[in-house]
Order: C-alpha cells, then sequence, then structure tokens
C-alpha cells in the first residue's frame, strides 16, 4: 500500500461526518474514571487491564453492546471496557481529534469508507496474528466475510454483521394511499411515480419519499451501468460520462422540485435514527442500510419492510453485501491480547449475541446465525431474509474505499447538498465532483 505520512495530520483534521451509512443517536458517554483502573489489582490478584471501545449507534445499539461488555467483563474480571459511543455525526471528528493526539481507543468501530486511511496512517494493528493463534476463532466464518477486512492479505477489520443497501418503507402509509407496495424489479420511474401517488393523498409538511442521492446510492447508480466510482489504482474516477452523475442529480432535483421529495432543509434537522421522516410517519420511503431497521422499527414502533433499490432497465445489477461496519484494533493498543479477546467475545458468544440481537447486521459466524434465527424479532428477521434476496441481487466488488475516500465522501455530501439547495446545477455538480475528487485521489495515491 501505497503511504503518504506528510498528509496524516491534514487527514486526521479533515475527516467528517458520511452519508448513507446512516444517522445515529447522539448522546455521548464514558464509564472512564479520571484515574483508570490500570495497573490495579482485582478480588482474585489479577492485575486489572484496561480497554476503551469506541463505537456510533442509535440508543439501542448502545444498551445492547454495554450490556455485552458487562457480561464480558463478569467472565473476565481482569478486563475493564470503558465505552466511547456516540451518533454518526461527529463520531469521525472526535476519532481524528483522538488520533491527532495519539489517543486512540484500543477498540474501534470503523467504516469500510476509512479503514484504507486509517491502516495506511498505521494506525490499526494487524489481527492476523490472533486468528492463527486461535484467540480469534473462525472456525464457523466464512472466508468471504473475513477477506472483506483484509488488506494487503492482512486482516485489519473484523465484519460485525454484513448488511446492503435498502429501501425502508411503511407498509401502512402504502395502504392508505391505495399504492401498491414496491416489489423486486421495479424501476426508478416506478419508485418516483410511487412517491408521486402518496404525496397527492399526504397533509402537508410531509413527502413522497426522503432523498436518497448519496454517495452509496450513487456507487448503486454506476454498478447499474457497469462502471464504479474509482479507477484501479486510485488516481482517477472509474467513469468518464459525466452525464451518469447528471441524471443522477436530475431525478433528485425534479422530485424535489415538485415537493415530492423532502427539501434539504428537512433533511438537515435530522439529527439521529430516532429523527427520520419515516419514524414519524412523514415519508413513507427511506434509504438506508438494511441493519438499520432495527433502530428504525424500535423508533417508530411499528412494521417497517426493506426492499432492494430500483432496477435500471437495461442495466446490471447494482447490489452487493458488505460489512455494516467493522471492529479494529489500534496500533497503539498496550493489550491487544485482551482487544482480540473481545473481539472473538462479540463475533462467537452465543450468549453476547442473544443480548445483540443482530443489531450491527447479520453475524458473520453460520454457528450464532443458526442460534439466532429462531429468537429474532420481527425487524431483525426482515433483515436476515432481505440479505437473501439480495444475494440474488448482487455481484462482487471491492468495497474498501481506497485512501482520501473518506474525504471524497464529504465533496459529495457537500455538493449533493448544494444541488439540493438550488446552489448549483446537476452539470455544475458533477463537472465540480470530477475536479475536486480526481485531486483528492492524486493526492493519496501518488
Amino acid at each position: 500500500m501505497k503511504k503518504n505520512y506528510s498528509l496524516v495530520l491534514v487527514f486526521l483534521l479533515m475527516i467528517a461526518a458520511v452519508i448513507g451509512c446512516s444517522s445515529g443517536a447522539s448522546n455521548e458517554e464514558s464509564n472512564s474514571s479520571s484515574e483508570g483502573e490500570q495497573g490495579k489489582i482485582n478480588e482474585n490478584g489479577e492485575e486489572i487491564i484496561e480497554l476503551r471501545f469506541a463505537w456510533w449507534g442509535t440508543q439501542v445499539r448502545h444498551d445492547r453492546t454495554q450490556e455485552v461488555i458487562k457480561m464480558f467483563e463478569e467472565q473476565n474480571p481482569n478486563i475493564k471496557i470503558n465505552v466511547e459511543f456516540t451518533g454518526w455525526d461527529g463520531y469521525w471528528e472526535k476519532l481524528a481529534t483522538q488520533a491527532a493526539g495519539e489517543n486512540l481507543p484500543d477498540l474501534i468501530q470503523i467504516s469500510y469508507a476509512y479503514l484504507a486511511e486509517y491502516v495506511d496512517r498505521g494506525l490499526i494493528g494487524d489481527l492476523t496474528p490472533f486468528i492463527e493463534s486461535g484467540v480469534i476463532n473462525t472456525e464457523h466464518i466464512d472466508d468471504l466475510y473475513l477477506d472483506v477486512g483484509k488488506i494487503d492479505e492482512k486482516l485489519y477489520a473484523v465484519n460485525l454483521g454484513a448488511n446492503a443497501f435498502s429501501i425502508v418503507y411503511d407498509p401502512a402509509m402504502f395502504e392508505a394511499a391505495g399504492v401498491p407496495e414496491p416489489q423486486p424489479g421495479y424501476t426508478y420511474d416506478d419508485l418516483a411515480n410511487m412517491a408521486r401517488e402518496i404525496q397527492a393523498k399526504l397533509p402537508e409538511a410531509q413527502y413522497g419519499v426522503s432523498p436518497f442521492d448519496t454517495i452509496d446510492a450513487f456507487k448503486h447508480y454506476l454498478r447499474q451501468h457497469g462502471k464504479w466510482i474509482y479507477n484501479e489504482d486510485y488516481t482517477a474516477l472509474g467513469f468518464k460520462d459525466d452525464q451518469i452523475m447528471i441524471d443522477f442529480f436530475r431525478y433528485w432535483t425534479k422530485l424535489l422540485e415538485d415537493g415530492v421529495a423532502a427539501p434539504q432543509d428537512v433533511v438537515a434537522s435530522v439529527q439521529s435514527i430516532e429523527d427520520e421522516l419515516i419514524v414519524h410517519g412523514k415519508s413513507p420511503l427511506f434509504a438506508t442500510n438494511s441493519n438499520q431497521l432495527v433502530g428504525l422499527m424500535s423508533s417508530a414502533n411499528r412494521p417497517l419492510k426493506l426492499m432492494i433499490y430500483p432496477t435500471l432497465p437495461g442495466g446490471e445489477e447494482g447490489h452487493f453485501i458488505a460489512p455494516s461496519q467493522y471492529i479494529s484494533m489500534s496500533s497503539g493498543s498496550k493489550n491487544p491480547e485482551a482487544a482480540a479477546k473481545f473481539i472473538d467475545f462479540l463475533t462467537n458468544n452465543l450468549e453476547a449475541n442473544d443480548i445483540l440481537l443482530a443489531e450491527r447486521g447479520v453475524p458473520i459466524s453460520s454457528e450464532v446465525r443458526d442460534h439466532l434465527f429462531p429468537k429474532l424479532d420481527e425487524a431483525t428477521k426482515e433483515t436476515f431474509n432481505y440479505l437473501e434476496l439480495v444475494q440474488e441481487h448482487s455481484k462482487p466488488v471491492d468495497i474498501i474505499d481506497p485512501p482520501g475516500g473518506g474525504e471524497i465522501r464529504q465533496l459529495f455530501e457537500r455538493i449533493a447538498e448544494a444541488v439540493n439547495f438550488g446552489e448549483i446545477t446537476p452539470e455544475e455538480a458533477a463537472t465540480q465532483f470530477r475536479k475536486d475528487a480526481e485531486a483528492i485521489l492524486q493526492k493519496f495515491n501518488k
């Protein structure tokens, strides 16, 4: 992997929140004390090992994860885990600040959008030795679930759960409007027509669709055109025809102009998954990762369903199955074996997964999947079944973004917002994105 360490400080200060993956709860907590536990002795005469674990997510995730941490600590009385959790917004800025201060947590929940950048800067530790020693047990894990966390043949991240891009929809709102629910094979035109029909029967300040003009939706759209966002050596974009991006933005601009899609100021007011328009019955359609259904349904307190993205007539399959997020170990951890032991606990312990209940995505251990399925609630069963549907509409892709990918996500978010506010046209957006994205790629991947 190419390295450009002179850029580390710039990178660390520029990381910001990423769209598509999901909004999360905005609260934050840490159970660490000012003195810490390091160097203390427990009642068994063992020195206490202190670890820190940072993650983003909803309140549902926070509650379940902390319960599992408590269980782990009871089974491992010499290990204490201090928690640092936030919503998605703000997570990466905080992590960047910690990295700049050489104070990263031992255990980090990380996105495939940032994994390569953190590895390239030597911030993430190699987990391969702990796989080889058996500290992290992979007996019931297919290689395809592990390979997505490898860079240069080394395992830097363990997949916390498989998921896929999805459309979440409210079946009750479809029924009330007399509009048939979406079925596999529906098109982008069908989606727009559904949104228009429902919008016509909604009160003021409610919308037919919450726009999904994110970089992940655009990647999906590119794949349907047989293209990808990056070229093979990550020095330029992987598509030469800007018309693809122009058409993508025009689709959403038309729905915004017609008042069918929620305007940008309304979308920007959403601060957590609990605030999403679909949760409050203000829109029947919302795009997010499939594992977010658990948090959405918990917040909405009513049934919601998952559907694949619209098809492109004459196009290719756009879907792929990806990690919802990974767990990685900081290269600066002073207790890497204890950290690896906790990773194994999250991945393989059946009782722990009874608590987690696949909220982060479909578990990578077949033993855990088989154990959980009869116990799943409606939302989680929907995500399991959805992954089976996605497999029928998927093709492989190298999902790990290159160094610079995080900045490009931020760039896309800014450009999409400018289009939605009417500050620039889709044509200007495509030109600006190509110019700025390729400058970022060349900076990181010379």
